[in-house]
């Protein structure tokens, strides 16, 4: 039963491993009323609130009303409704007294089958998805470091920066398949005639970051070229400060959508919905 400030909260959701118990498991351990219970509802004591992750774990109990539901001692049953694959999407809606939906989509599905529905959108960890520069060096290494080889240590101290090196050792077979990996091709090098790997870069649809050196110098300008000045690393460091932030605008949309944000949510819902049920 609730208490002054806390409502009573199960939450039922699958061991999949997955998506949905990932879900489940940010409510459970981010709210101290909110309990789990694993695949069926808790029937050994009275619940505000039963709430199932997703829908399709609603299993309606024969010749039982859509109050009551899936478990007799809840008061309020509800569930997060992603998107519609078959009729289950219904039957849970009528059944439950609330959802609460990933996208204004689902939002407005629900709601036009009169029932009500709230929006939380995914909450994701941005410490885990974090921009990254992967740069890609193609070639070997000399002793006479025409390649540049000393701004690699400058680079890979950058935390932003990921440097990975063929140093030769990739299988011409491969090099398109490496291509495909990496963001940029970085040439560093103090003298070359091609260099190859630019050519072949671009034509693997990969941006480059070089010296103006051999043949780079003639396409300068042409779209993707990003030329630095070898004699002054700190251009290098600007540039692909530059670039990273391009990446940086791309979360700004969704970087209020934490894990934090989507608990919070959730928190919100319980308590709007037991203030207008007056437990």
């Amino acid at each position: 039963m609730t208490n002054a400030t806390n409502p009573a909260v199960q939450i039922v959701y699958p061991e999949d491993g997955w998506i949905l118990q990932k879900l489940a498991r940010l409510i459970i351990d981010g709210l101290p009323y909110v309990r789990a219970s694993l695949v069926t509802p808790d029937t050994s004591r009275r619940w505000d609130i039963t709430y199932y992750v997703n829908y399709a774990m609603f299993r309606p109990r024969p010749g039982l009303g859509r109050l009551l539901g899936a478990t007799a001692k809840s008061r309020v049953s509800g569930a997060w409704f992603t998107h519609k694959e078959s009729n289950v999407f219904e039957k849970g809606a009528h059944h439950l007294d609330f959802a609460i939906c990933p996208c204004i989509q689902t939002v407005e599905m629900i709601r036009s089958l009169n029932r009500p529905a709230y929006l939380a959108y995914h909450g994701i960890d941005l410490e885990r998805f974090t921009p990254k520069l992967r740069l890609g060096f193609v070639g070997r290494l000399y002793e006479n470091h025409r390649k540049g080889e000393e701004l690699f240590d400058l680079v890979q101290r950058l935390p932003f920066v990921q440097l990975v090196c063929t140093n030769g050792r990739i299988p011409e077979a491969e090099m398109p398949d490496f291509y495909q990996s990496i963001d940029y091709v970085l040439i560093a090098s103090s003298a070359e005639g091609g260099p190859l790997c630019f050519q072949e870069g671009l034509a693997s649809g990969k941006e480059i970051i070089s010296t103006s050196v051999g043949m780079v110098r003639d396409f300068a300008g042409a779209p993707g070229v990003h030329i630095f000045d070898r004699e002054n690393p700190a251009t290098l460091v600007n540039l692909l400060t530059v670039l990273y932030e391009k990446r940086l605008a791309l979360r700004q949309s969704i970087e209020s959508y934490n894990e934090a944000y989507f608990v919070k949510r959730h928190d919100e819902v319980f308590r709007e919905i037991v203030k207008v049920r007056k437990f």
